[in-house]
Parts: C-alpha cells; sequence; structure tokens
C-alpha cells in the first residue's frame, strides 16, 4: 500500500482552517466574521481586524483537479 498526498487539497484545507494577515496592518486575524459557499465550488471568509477595524475578504477555492 502506496500513501498518497495530495498537495493542492491539503494545501485548501490549511488554508482553510488558518489564521490571516490583515492586508492594511498586518495584524493576525484568528477566526473570520462570517463565512459562505460559493456555488462555483469555493469558501469565502469576510474578516474584520481587532487592530484596526478595516474589513477585509479572503477565497479558498474547492475545486479538484
Amino acid at each position: 500500500m502506496q500513501l498518497h498526498i495530495d498537495t493542492a487539497r491539503l494545501s485548501a484545507i490549511r488554508a482553510f482552517a488558518t489564521a490571516a494577515r490583515c492586508p492594511h496592518c498586518s495584524d493576525w486575524m484568528v477566526a473570520p466574521a462570517m463565512s459562505e459557499f460559493v456555488e462555483d465550488g469555493e469558501i469565502r471568509h469576510h474578516w474584520k481586524c481587532d487592530a484596526c477595524g478595516q474589513p477585509s475578504r479572503t477565497s479558498i477555492p474547492l475545486t479538484t483537479h
């Protein structure tokens, strides 16, 4: 039996479960204020930085090839 690692999928999982840096002040943002599934196969996280109060958004594609 061989161990097969799908690095693209692993990368998407890590991106989904990790904190992000604010694009405005570079402070860590731990949890998104809201997340949504988009029919095109992506998850969008909506953030509000606790340090500077600025909103931002990140997207994670869920498509596998």
